[in-house]
């Protein structure tokens, strides 16, 4: 059985780089504001960009974690594919409930129009959903669960990695302000760290989440 301090232990590459991630952005955010903060971290957009990152951003969509849920399914990992699909749903819901508590708006309802060039037609949105950034919850919470099942140090470090790039996204994209993406992966860890501590100290015994040789 792991502890929640085994947990962290063990994976203690993945979440040393994070909280360097968080702070740095934090200590960015701070110190230059939420408006300059979104517009320094947007200084070059391109249609191919504006394409490649419309692409990237699904990784923090439903759609994805569904799949990787399926795909523990079919391998019969049950315990990894619940422990996905309950992480997603439960983030979700979170990121979905401080929506509505903060009802914070989005860059392009925050901006003035033609303050700031680079939001895309058909793909930014308007409104007050901003806070937190639902796809950064999502993309946080699969890749936490996916670096704790993997052994392989780089492997933890490219879900980081492919996380921050995912957040990163919603950003480019004119959907959210860095504090979304940095509460997003707060919120995404937080979640995915408990769900699977719960699952390894409380459920692991019972026959339908025993662990299978690969």
């Amino acid at each position: 059985m792991k502890t929640l301090r085994e947990i962290i232990s063990g994976n203690r590459l993945f979440f040393s780089l994070w909280g360097i991630f968080f702070f740095v952005g934090l200590l960015f955010l701070l110190t230059v504001g939420k408006a300059a903060a979104f517009v320094d971290l947007n200084p070059y957009h391109r249609t191919t960009l504006d394409t490649i990152f419309v692409w990237i951003t699904f990784l923090g969509d439903a759609t994805f974690s569904i799949i990787v849920f399926v795909i523990f399914l079919v391998r019969r990992r049950w315990s990894k594919a619940t422990q996905v699909i309950l992480a997603f749903l439960i983030s979700g819901l979170l990121a979905q409930i401080l929506k509505n508590v903060f009802s914070m708006p989005r860059p392009k309802q925050f901006f003035a129009p033609g303050s700031y060039p680079y939001f895309i037609d058909g793909v930014t949105h308007l409104g007050f959903a901003s806070f937190p950034s639902g796809h950064t919850t999502s993309i946080f919470a699969l890749a936490t669960l996916l670096a704790i099942f993997t052994k392989d140090q780089r492997g933890k470090v490219a879900y980081l990695l492919g996380a921050i790039i995912v957040g990163y996204s919603r950003i480019y994209l004119g959907q959210h302000f860095l504090g979304d993406v940095l509460m997003g992966s707060c919120i995404g860890i937080l979640v995915a760290v408990l769900i699977h501590w719960l699952f390894v100290e409380k459920l692991q015994s019972l026959p339908v989440f025993a662990p299978k040789n690969p």
